[in-house]
């Protein structure tokens, strides 16, 4: 009997069309030539413009309230994202500026930031300190620039402009095979952009559950039978690569057609290629033919009329689009899904309910997500914003080494931010976890009762340093709380931020390794401990956690 999965294949085909479909066509409507419209979206090389991406899970309040507190609390927070942009400006060098905010359910963060081909430059809402990333060069294409100078020739073709003459053989092909929406419409009007009214086309375009399905058979047929488009595509990518191969040499990277060889062989590796796009296409175009066969319940459980994609998008008389708004939603019938799988392999499936209960428990049913964006200045003299190091910026690379309550450090205590990192996220939380049989160096209990912990594995952890002093006493500093222990092996008399206490167990040696009581020592490092039965089987493991702030 057959096994029906609710596989995730589908759902990447169709987050594919999504991106193209809106804005697909290659007949001609209303006077717009939709083809000549997309390949002008990727000539603009600056532009001033806004832009607005909102995102929500479409959540199940029955499966949500299974859910731990903290993950129901984490997830209502991630349901409803909204990224605003202002005042963007991209220059033709591929440097940009903009300022916004990131809208997370009813909290906001705020930020401005400047990019160009050397820095990236932030300042985030409640950040003590701008934040710098600094984009490195790589080293073959720096020393090819430098004997160029230092020779008085031209430098090798930039990866910039290697890059556009990568997407125009590129969209040549997949954009000539774009198949019209079902629902497509062109009327002349005026719009308002950034307070100018501008006069153009306005274009709506549609397609709902069935629908979205037949687009991307017919599209990925139309690609398969341009076998002239595509092998004129691959001639123009292979032309952009071979400019940049010695780049792609020095980083070990492969393109498409493997390693480029010194001796042009270019006729046999395209074809190789255009024979093993033909392939995947092919493979592709049968398996979309089966499924339907095979599994038609179950492409119209996830294709059905909560599944679609809309827009309108508003261009002028250069074929620029101006301003456009994108609304799509992923929604899965998943009853529907969960019946077919159920009366096509039987209720004794372990794997059909195994998927069921993923279903089930899943705490959303979809994804809707909002993309809106206005256009002005295009291909004009846009100047952004320059970054800037300041002698107080705090340089990304240090996030490598930092633990998390340093990081949660870098912001003011009552941000937003700040809140979100330690009340939601809980960057800063540490938890140790010793297995009583697994953990290589494991807890020991003594016949009096008393669970002592391996020192140096747990400290580290915590990211506290353990030295020795002059006198041979075992020196603990922990930064997150500012702690300072002095111990010595076989006493239980211990310093603890120059306080004197007695300990119920002294540091001891087993096995050439240092034990210390575990509770009053987690204690002095403002943590806490509790047995937990083991991932593994059913004997136990201690866990010790703390939250510093």
């Amino acid at each position: 009997m057959r096994t029906r999965r609710f596989s995730t294949k589908w759902i990447g085909l169709l987050l594919l069309s999504l991106v193209l479909i809106i804005t697909a066509g290659c007949q001609a409507l209303g006077g717009v030539d939709f083809n000549a419209m997309l390949k002008q979206t990727f000539k603009v090389t600056s532009l001033e413009s806004k832009e607005t991406i909102e995102l929500k899970l479409l959540l199940k309040d029955a499966a949500l309230e299974k859910l731990p507190k903290e993950e129901q609390e984490l997830i209502k927070l991630i349901s409803h994202i909204t990224l605003q942009l202002d005042n963007v400006k991209t220059s033709q060098s591929g440097d940009m500026s903009a300022a916004g905010k990131l809208v997370l359910g009813d909290k906001e963060i705020g930020f401005n930031l400047a990019i160009d081909q050397k820095l990236v430059a932030i300042n985030l809402e409640g950040a003590k300190n701008p934040i710098v990333i600094h984009i490195p060069e790589g080293e073959d294409i720096a020393a090819s620039k430098a004997e160029a100078g230092a020779a008085g020739a031209a430098a090798p073709e930039s990866l910039t402009e290697s890059g556009k003459k990568v997407i125009d053989a590129l969209t040549g092909f997949t954009i000539n095979n774009l198949p019209n929406p079902t629902h497509l419409s062109v009327d002349a009007g005026q719009d308002n952009i950034n307070g100018e009214s501008v006069t153009g086309m306005k274009i709506h375009a549609e397609l709902t559950g069935k629908e979205l399905w037949n687009w991307i058979k017919s599209y990925i047929d139309a690609l398969l039978k341009d076998k002239e488009g595509l092998k004129a595509m691959l001639t123009g990518v292979y032309e952009a690569l071979a400019s940049q191969a010695d780049a792609l040499q020095s980083t070990g990277a492969e393109s498409i057609f493997g390693s480029l060889p010194e001796e042009d062989d270019s006729a046999g590796q395209i074809k190789e290629a255009v024979d093993e796009i033909t392939q995947m296409l092919t493979e592709t175009s049968d398996e979309l033919k089966k499924a339907e066969q095979d599994n038609k319940e179950l492409i119209d459980g996830i294709f059905n009329n909560g599944t679609y994609v809309k827009g309108d998008v508003f261009i002028d008389s250069k074929l620029d689009i101006r301003k456009s708004v994108i609304e799509a939603a992923i929604k899965p019938d998943l009853a529907k899904i969960n019946a077919v799988t159920a009366a096509a392999d039987g209720e004794d499936d372990e794997d059909v309910l195994a998927v069921q209960d993923e279903l089930d428990e899943m705490p959303f049913e979809g994804v809707w997500v909002k993309i809106s964006s206005e256009r002005w200045n295009v291909n004009g003299d846009v100047v952004p914003v320059k970054p800037g190091v300041s002698p107080d910026s705090f340089d990304m690379e240090q996030l490598n080494r930092m633990q998390g309550y340093e990081v949660l450090r870098q912001f003011q205590p009552n941000s937003v931010i700040y809140g979100l990192l330690h009340n939601q996220m809980h960057i800063s939380k540490q938890t140790v976890n010793l297995d009583m049989k697994y953990s290589q160096l494991a807890p020991i209990v003594t016949p009096a009762g008393v669970t002592l912990i391996p020192l140096r594995v747990v400290a580290g952890a915590l990211g506290a340093s353990v030295t020795k002093d002059a006198n041979g006493k075992l020196i603990v500093y922990d930064p997150a709380t500012k702690t300072k222990l002095a111990l010595k092996v076989g006493s239980s008399n211990a310093v603890v931020n120059g306080n004197a206490v007695k300990w119920s167990f002294p540091p001891t040696i087993v096995n050439g390794t240092t034990y210390v009581p575990a509770r009053p020592f987690v204690a002095a490092l403002h943590g806490s401990l509790k047995w937990e039965n083991s991932y593994y089987g059913d004997w136990r493991m201690l866990v010790i956690s703390r939250e510093p702030v």
